[in-house]
């Protein structure tokens, strides 16, 4: 039960985090932090780097597991899973690549004159 809900919450990150990218190139800031947008991107910054880590330290976990498991069925869960946050990894670094292009500064604020 416990592996379902580490691959569904992989799967949940695995969208959440473009859908929120993309609203960073926007300009958008979390309503709830409280300095500005250069703050809110390095704070941004560690925590995809977080979720990159964590990621690549649970696919190789699971990789692992799948390796002393006893049931063909029972490894193959485990490799889908493995899969799954490798893909939350590969997305964070994706997504660190992005916010290294996003200046720091305030997003301009066209005039319409």
């Amino acid at each position: 039960m416990l592996e379902l809900i580490a691959m569904v919450a992989g799967l949940a990150v695995c969208v959440w985090m473009p859908l929120e990218m993309s609203k960073i190139r926007k300009g958008w800031v979390h309503k709830k932090f409280a300095g500005d947008r250069p703050k809110f991107l390095a704070a941004y910054r560690k925590n995809i780097r977080s979720l990159m880590w964590l990621g690549l330290v649970l696919g190789v976990s699971w990789i692992g597991l799948a390796a002393i498991a006893d049931q063909r069925a029972e490894s193959i869960v485990r490799l889908i899973g493995a899969a799954i946050w490798f893909a939350v990894s590969g997305i964070a670094f994706a997504s660190l690549r992005a916010l290294a292009q996003i200046p720091d500064t305030e997003p301009a604020v066209s005039s319409g004159a």
